[in-house]
């Protein structure tokens, strides 16, 4: 169950954004709700909850009734913008998801990282099991086929990308522009590369760790500035950009309507590329401001996707190709169990009667009854053999009926809960 950038817009998108240390807290209360399995994927443009269970009906409900609990939300607000998908449309979404094929940017890189990450931060809590084991490893196979197999992340596009090449349409040429980095995470690093390469010359970092925007200064570009510079670094610049991990924003109206009196109305420009937003949006109402948000960068992504439409049916096809992989994996999970009660089975008659035979040939050396042994496995394997094919040729409905009945599991459970029922 999730919201992303196709459903919903960046205010609903902000109300459930799930930030990286709530996240363990909320794995244990979806599993304390009845998720037998669970994964939170939470990023700038979608929040997903990938929930596992005994039935459809009781993951639906932890997820519901955790999410009402933790977010203060109702179902029917839910129900407006997400989407809900089982079975093989689920892990169908999880592919595409991790090979990019779903992003705003079709193809960008970070989103596979961000799936692995969310995977192991619930695999370390005790959230996973064997079935998220499989599907997510699988996931991560498909995206490895789709970068390798493809060009779909040829010249690889990304947010931040998308946020330098908005800059570039603004000023046109950034010579003598000032530009601000605020954050010094992975965001904020692959855009800091694409100034460089653009050839910014005055780039100022600031984050609430100075030490990492120090780092980032060394690294790649720019000068770092303590955080508590921001009013007086909105001075000199032209252009902020900003992603941090804040959860309400950290420049609001008041302070960019003192900034631009003390600018002299010199027009400065926003982009905020965080979510939740860094940036109040009510500054889009003080003159001379323009702000840009991630949505914003649609229009952009869009002309990027035309490129990329061959590339990508290719890719949907690696996809649609390990989904059929995958169902038959599950298919056969589904028979295992069948294929185990009539080996079982015939093993146990085996046994029974190579034991009675023992018993009667009283001088039979061992021999004699280690050729037994090789006999009695080498016909029950021929009697087994067609018996296990057709289960893994067909393994409908029918034709596990027809074998529990042929080799009468069912009346031998019958027979051994009516044997415990008269020992108790």
């Amino acid at each position: 169950m999730g919201v992303s950038h196709s459903t919903a817009p960046l205010d609903v998108r902000e109300k459930l954004h799930i930030a990286e240390d709530a996240i363990p807290g909320l794995l244990q209360d979806l599993k304390n709700a009845g998720a037998a399995e669970v994964v939170i994927l939470s990023t700038c443009n979608r929040t997903e909850i990938y929930a596992g269970g005994a039935s459809l009906e009781e993951a639906v409900h932890a997820v519901n009734e955790t999410l009402e609990k933790n977010l203060g939300i109702t179902r029917e607000w839910l129900h407006n913008y997400s989407y809900t998908l089982s079975f093989e449309d689920a892990y169908r979404h999880l592919f595409l998801v991790a090979s990019g094929l779903d992003s705003m940017v079709v193809g960008e890189p970070q989103i596979l990282g961000q799936v692995k990450d969310a995977y192991k931060q619930a695999a370390l809590g005790g959230a996973t099991g064997q079935l998220f084991e499989k599907v997510f490893n699988r996931a991560f196979q498909t995206a490895k086929r789709v970068r390798t197999e493809t060009r779909i992340g040829y010249n690889p596009v990304s947010i931040s990308s998308m946020a330098v090449e908005l800059a570039r349409k603004i000023f046109g040429e950034f010579n003598q522009k000032k530009i601000l980095v605020i954050g010094a995470g992975e965001m904020c690093e692959i855009a800091l590369k694409h100034f460089k390469k653009e050839g910014v010359q005055e780039v100022y970092i600031t984050n609430r760790t100075f030490q990492k925007a120090q780092l980032l200064a060394e690294e790649i570009i720019g000068t770092p500035y303590p955080f508590e510079e921001i009013p007086e670094l909105l001075l000199k610049v032209d252009m902020v950009l900003s992603s941090t991990g804040a959860d309400r924003p950290i420049i609001d109206k008041d302070l960019v309507v003192t900034v631009m009196k003390r600018r002299k109305h010199r027009p400065l420009f926003f982009i905020d590329i965080a979510v939740p937003r860094d940036v109040e949006p009510e500054i889009n109402n003080v003159e001379n401001v323009y702000l840009y948000d991630i949505d914003d960068l649609k229009g952009l992504s869009q002309a990027h996707m035309a490129d990329r439409i061959q590339e990508s049916e290719h890719a949907h096809a690696i996809v649609e190709g390990e989904v059929g992989k995958f169902e038959a994996w599950l298919k056969q999970l589904d028979l295992s169990p069948v294929i185990t009660q009539v080996l079982d089975k015939l093993e146990k008659v085996r046994a029974g009667e190579v034991k009675k035979a023992a018993q009667r040939l009283k001088d039979a050396d061992e021999e004699t009854l280690k050729q037994m042994e090789l006999l009695s496995k080498a016909i029950v394997n021929k009697i087994a053999h067609p018996h296990i094919m057709m289960i893994k040729r067909n393994g409908s409905p029918l034709v596990l009926d027809v074998m529990k009945s042929l080799f009468q599991f069912e009346e031998e459970n019958e027979k051994e809960m009516d044997t415990g029922d008269k020992g108790e």
